[in-house]
């Protein structure tokens, strides 16, 4: 019913041709000015050189030059315009074609069921390098070809024009290109391997450095901070090693495809030397093959740069997909609004579903087993009608939130949950609201108001009802802004009890069909629960199911349920 963590995609499913089309056609017209514009930068030196050329043949025949130099400093003027506009472009494809993969990313981890719906494959801190290094290398290959084919173009050109003047001398340059693209082709699969070692080291140190900020007090009470230090000296020293090699791979094809602009020249002005003796090479011809030479020193470096983005981004986009849904490595790239430009549409929530009433809710041999421990719940059968109050209750470790959890598709599942006799096939598509509510042992709040944290985002229409049936009104007074008043990361300037009745006003907002509450007595003292109970009962909220040891919650249900090591041992009716 709901996903396991997302493997990571196959290398046959990972296509960067089409990935890095996609990315750059996102927004078409950023992408085709960009294209103009560093294919103008690139080629504007073949007039240059061909400038240059006519203004030392005429300094040998003593005419003027004026008018050719101011030519050639008008192109360097317009080209540097050129350059600036073309960064200004580029800079916002950069940033859309980040958003895009950023926000399919994030959707594929917020969304509730369906066929794009993902789980986090490891910790939230590694996710965050994945949304940060990995979307940035995949927004790279695609940049790589701007530059890359924009040089190729540049040496085609100049290859050409200096082919009429001697054939020989340009067929010499096209030595380094090629040596530095064997090279390149020859470490890459290497530069893989490192890459992906590299991110997989620094996936080990981000989610340690995650955890344990999370639980800094865990090691300070218990005086044990060397013991978190050595842990994180094990990683570090992990990462150390892969990204030595990785950027020394790097540096290695950066460097070799770097150093053939002096290597070029050196070759042109040898293969020349025939031609300068025989006389049938002019002084501009000479100037000309240097001024080409020099930019065509930096093309091994473009087409280094465009091999070696291919394979770093073949590791990125296969760690990018293990955060969409599985064998769906294509919803990294699916077109989606974003807000980058003025006239860009603020992407809206995505409606609630229809309600539909419930009637009764039938489950039917619900079997949901952790593969690391073989803990669980097995074969849970029960039915529960409309306006009825059910508690699950039983001994540690007995399955009670791993059952709620089973049920609301947060875990994977098998067996069969109906809803009025209507088979539901996506758990975690089904029950949200408004069909239904679910209420965590640990609420998840945000840095946000105590109202923002409420709606999410939803009308807030009925705040002051959920406000006043969880016993929030009266804290508010206490409150510097009531309402508006920001409860801090994880909701930490909140007490524990404040905290679990903020969640359980979120979950009242929508009158849900069905409440599911996975034991409200872990945060809330005897007599705040009570009449948390007590309003909840008054107002005749929902059918509930809810997790509770408390005698006095148990003695108001309907339906008690009670597991014993993951099977239910006894139902009772009243």
């Amino acid at each position: 019913m709901s996903a396991p963590p997302t493997p990571p995609p196959s290398r046959s499913s990972i296509r960067p041709f089409n990935f890095g089309w996609r990315t750059g056609t996102f927004r078409k017209g950023l992408w085709l000015a960009s294209w103009i514009g560093w294919t103008a930068y690139f080629l504007m030196p073949l007039l240059t050189g061909w400038l240059l050329k006519l203004a030392f043949d005429a300094l040998a025949t003593d005419q003027s030059i004026n008018g050719l130099l101011i030519s050639i400093g008008v192109i360097e003027v317009v080209r540097w315009i050129v350059f600036a506009g073309s960064i200004w472009v580029v800079v916002r494809w950069w940033v859309a074609g980040l958003t895009l993969m950023r926000t399919n990313m994030l959707f594929a981890q917020t969304v509730s069921g369906g066929p794009r719906a993902a789980t986090l494959p490891s910790s939230p801190s590694e996710a965050i390098s994945r949304f940060h290094q990995d979307a940035r290398d995949g927004v790279l290959w695609s940049d790589s070809w701007l530059d890359g084919l924009a040089s190729i173009s540049y040496a085609i050109g100049a290859l050409i024009i200096m082919s009429t003047i001697s054939k020989s001398a340009a067929l010499v340059v096209l030595l380094p290109l090629a040596f530095v693209t064997i090279v390149t082709r020859y470490l890459t699969p290497r530069l893989y391997q490192a890459r992906a070692a590299d991110r997989e080291a620094t996936s080990q140190v981000t989610s340690f450095l995650g955890e344990t900020f999370a639980g800094l007090l865990a090691f300070r009470l218990a005086g044990r901070e060397e013991a978190a230090l050595t842990r994180l000296e094990h990683h570090t020293e992990t990462r150390r090693r892969t990204a030595v090699r990785d950027t020394v791979l790097q540096q290695t094809i950066d460097g070799i495809s770097s150093s053939t602009t002096d290597v070029t020249i050196g070759l042109t002005l040898l293969a020349l030397v025939p031609a300068v003796r025989s006389g049938d090479f002019t002084v501009g011809d000479l100037a000309l093959f240097v001024a080409y030479a020099i930019e065509l020193g930096t093309v091994p470096r473009f087409v280094a740069r465009l091999i070696s983005a291919r394979e770093q981004a073949v590791v990125s986009y296969g760690r990018m997909g293990q955060l969409v849904a599985e064998g769906r490595v294509d919803d990294v790239f699916a077109d989606c609004e974003v807000t980058i430009e003025p006239h860009d549409t603020m992407r809206v929530r995505e409606p609630d579903p229809d309600r539909v009433p419930l009637q009764q809710l039938r489950v039917r041999d619900l079997t949901s087993v952790y593969p690391s421990s073989d803990a669980g719940v097995r074969d849970i059968s029960f039915d529960v009608p409309a306006g009825s109050f059910t508690v699950v209750t039983g001994g540690v470790g007995a399955g009670k939130s791993t059952l709620l959890r089973a049920l609301v598709g947060l875990e994977p599942s098998t067996g069969d949950i109906e809803w009025n006799d209507e088979p539901v096939t996506d758990a975690a598509a089904w029950f949200v609201p408004p069909n239904s509510a679910h209420l965590p042992q640990i609420p998840r709040l945000f840095s946000e108001t105590l109202a923002e944290n409420i709606a999410l985002g939803r009308d807030r229409s009925r705040l002051d009802v959920v406000l006043e049936q969880t016993t929030l009104t009266q804290d508010l007074g206490e409150m510097p802004d009531g309402a508006g008043t920001t409860v801090g990361s994880r909701g930490l300037r909140l007490s524990g009890g404040q905290a679990q009745r903020v969640a359980t006003a979120r979950s009242l907002l929508t009158q849900p069909e069905l409440l599911v509450v996975d034991d409200l007595s872990s945060a809330l003292d005897v007599a705040t629960e009570r009449d948390l109970w007590a309003r909840l009962s008054a107002e005749g909220t929902s059918t509930v199911i809810a997790v509770s040891h408390r005698q006095f919650v148990i003695d108001q249900a309907d339906q008690v349920i009670t597991l014993e090591a993951g099977r239910i041992a006894s139902i009772t009716t009243r």
